[in-house]
Formats: structure tokens, C-alpha cells, sequence
């Protein structure tokens, strides 16, 4: 049923073009009235050009002026305006000058053919009046069709836009629920128990001091520090929020070389600058998408080395991340799985763009980030406050 509004929308347009053509014949009728003489004097050299009679022959001695006379006149002023206001409506600016010189030729031989057959003089200026005035009208109510019909076109797509980015940030919160009942679980089954472990240790040095037993409480302890440490770098990475974007991708991609067993290379051209110019919550998300994608390539790339770059093209951020991994099918949907499906919707959050490719010499994968920096200006003094909390990003299919 969506054709409906456009059809109703498309009468409404004709019946406007319809009375408004009406309208432009009614002035053309009060403006030819003060010029009778001269539209008398303009059908007298028509006449005279194509009947040959001399000029002093006066046309008016045998014009008709019935009832019939007088309707045939404002018939005909109503028929020009109305064809004109529609073709100026409908029709492109050549085809509306075309059939605008059509319409002014063919007023020509309506005055000499109702003269010859029924003595009718036609109001030759009223029809000149209303086939330009009514031109003017179509065309101006056809500017006023494609305004409206562009401020319509924007609101659906704002509300088209707003709807998408209400359902991203509604799956987002969803999955920052289930992020923190991962990190939940992940406290509760490494961090609670190495400290049950220690604690059940520290009460058995208590009760019989043996001092084998305080380095594993030690080391128990420290496990248990660097797992918090690990929680709270994944909530709000310290290298992002003290030392910047640049350093906070290195130290991801570092420790993802780390964990997973593959060699990093990192290259940077763009300018501080630049960086600093994106917001905090920009910069958050855009780590989120790189610390993804190194999650990806860490589970199901098996890949042995990773060249990432930051750098300046036209206006914009770009961060490529490069695996040479086992890549993709090239017929592969890249939207199925919730990683990607996350990664698309924080980049829509941002205005950024996410792409995948294959890889150099068509092996491996290559993630492409975007983002604008077109009327940006210098927000460094604003990422100098602490980063908001993000939940984690979590692996998904590559």
C-alpha cells in the first residue's frame, strides 16, 4: 500500500495544476480588457496577412458577438492556460519551450480559423498572456513539487536513519548486558577462585606455619592482580585515555601478537592533529573496531603476521588492519555474525565506515576503517577527561 500516498500526492498536484490554470486564464481576461484596441489592431494584420485585404479593411464590421462568440472566446483563453500551466508542470525545459512556441502558433491559427468560419474574433493577447503566464505558473508549481517532494524524501530518510540508530544503540546496550555477564562469569571463575585458593592456603600457613607455602599464596595473589588488571584494561584501556589513540592500537595489536603468536608490524602518517581532533567516544569505538578485528584474527584467521596502519586521506582517518591469515570465501556474507553485525553498528554510531577485503595478493583479510574529519576542529582539551566505560568487545566469526 506504500504506492498510495505518491498516487494520492499525484492527483493533488494535477487538480493545483488544473486550477491554477484557470486562475491564470481568468487574469489573462483582465488584462487583455484594457488592451482591446490593440488585440483588434494585432487581428486586423493577421487577417489582412493571410486573406490579403488592404490595411484600411476593418474586421470588427463583421465579427460575430453572440452568446456562443463569448463562450468560444473564454473556452479557448481557459484551454491555452490550462495546457500551458501543465506543461510547464510536467514538462522539461526544452520539451516546455518547444511545445510553448506550439501552443503560441496554434493561437495564431485559432484566430484565423474561427474568424474564417464563424466570424469569431479570438482575444489574441489573453491567449498570449495566459499560454506564458501559465507556463510561468506550471514551472513555478513544479519547483514547488520537487522542493516538497526532496523535504520529504529527507524527513523519511531521517526517520529511516534515526530508526536504524535507535535499533544499533538498543542491540549495543543488549550486548554490553552480555559482556558484563561474561565479565561476571570471568571474575567469578578466575579471579574468585585463585583468591579461594589463596585464602584457603593463607588459613592453612596460619593454623601450621610452613613457609613452602608463600609462594604459591604469592603467586596465587599476583594471578589474581593481573586478571583484575586485565578486567579493568578491557573496561577502560589505560593506554587510550592517558597516551591517545595511536598508542592505544599499538598496545592492542602488541598484545594480541602476544596471546595469539602472531608478529605485528604498525604504521603511522597521520598527524596528532588529526587524532586529537576525534572525540573520546569516537576514539573509544574506533579501538573497540580494532581490538575486534584483532580478536577475529587471534581466533580464526591462524595467521602469522599482522601490518596495521593509521593514517590521512582525504580528510579522513583511515585504519587498515591486515592479516595473512586463511581469509574469506569471496561470496561470503560479511553481515551474519554478531562481530561484524556490532562492529557495522558502533561505526554507524560515529558516522564511520567499516569494509572488508581480501588481503594482499588475495590472502589473508583486510579491515578498512573510516571516518570524516570534514568541520572538525581541535577537541584535544576535551579527550584530556577521563574515558567513559565501554564493555569489551567480543570475538566473533572472521
Amino acid at each position: 500500500m506504500s504506492f498510495m500516498p505518491q498516487l494520492l500526492s499525484k492527483q493533488k498536484y494535477r487538480l493545483q495544476a488544473l486550477i491554477l490554470g484557470l486562475l491564470v486564464a481568468l487574469v489573462a481576461r483582465v488584462v487583455e480588457q484594457p488592451m482591446e484596441w490593440l488585440n483588434h489592431e494585432t487581428l486586423t494584420r493577421l487577417l489582412c496577412l493571410f486573406q490579403n485585404r488592404p490595411p484600411e479593411w476593418n474586421p470588427l464590421i463583421h465579427s460575430s458577438t453572440t452568446s456562443a462568440a463569448v463562450v468560444t472566446q473564454a473556452v479557448s483563453i481557459c484551454l491555452f492556460a490550462v495546457a500551458a500551466t501543465w506543461s510547464g508542470y510536467r514538462l522539461a525545459a526544452v520539451a516546455r519551450l518547444i511545445v510553448l512556441l506550439q501552443l503560441f502558433v496554434l493561437s495564431l491559427l485559432s484566430s484565423v480559423g474561427l474568424w474564417q468560419l464563424w466570424h469569431i474574433q479570438l482575444h489574441l493577447l489573453g491567449c498570449f498572456a495566459a499560454i506564458l503566464l501559465g507556463s510561468l505558473a506550471g514551472y513555478g508549481l513544479r519547483l514547488s513539487h520537487q522542493k516538497q517532494q526532496k523535504q520529504e524524501s529527507q524527513y523519511y530518510e531521517l526517520l529511516l536513519r534515526n530508526k536504524e540508530l535507535q535499533e544499533a544503540k538498543l542491540l549495543l546496550v543488549k550486548q554490553d548486558e552480555v559482556d558484563r555477564r561474561m565479565l561476571a562469569a570471568d571474575l567469578h571463575d578466575q579471579v574468585l577462585n585463585d583468591l579461594k585458593a589463596a585464602r584457603q592456603k593463607l588459613d592453612s600457613y596460619l593454623t601450621a606455619p610452613d613457609p613452602t607455602l608463600v609462594e604459591p599464596i604469592v603467586s596465587l595473589i599476583n594471578q589474581a592482580m593481573d586478571e583484575i588488571r586485565e578486567v579493568m584494561d578491557s573496561l577502560c584501556p589505560s593506554a587510550l585515555e592517558h597516551l591517545g589513540l595511536l598508542a592505544a592500537v599499538e598496545d592492542c595489536i602488541r598484545r594480541g601478537g602476544q596471546r595469539y603468536g602472531f608478529k605485528v608490524r604498525l604504521k603511522s602518517t597521520a598527524s596528532a592533529q588529526d587524532l586529537d581532533s576525534l572525540s573520546i567516544v569516537e576514539q573509544s569505538l574506533l579501538y573497540r573496531m580494532v581490538q575486534e578485528s584483532v580478536t577475529n584474527i587471534g581466533k580464526h584467521a591462524d595467521a602469522a603476521m599482522v601490518r596495521a596502519s593509521i593514517g590521512s586521506e582525504c580528510n579522513q582517518i583511515v585504519i587498515t588492519i591486515t592479516d595473512d591469515g586463511c581469509g574469506f570465501a569471496p561470496d561470503q556474507p560479511r553481515g551474519s555474525s554478531r562481530g561484524v553485525r556490532y562492529m557495522r553498528q558502533r561505526a554507524d554510531l560515529i558516522g564511520a565506515t567499516i569494509a572488508w577485503h581480501p588481503g594482499v595478493n588475495n590472502k589473508g583479510t583486510t579491515v578498512e576503517i573510516r571516518i570524516n574529519l570534514t568541520g572538525r576542529e581541535n577537541v584535544e582539551s576535551s579527550n584530556s577527561g577521563r574515558l567513559s566505560s565501554t564493555a569489551p568487545a567480543r570475538s566473533s566469526p572472521h
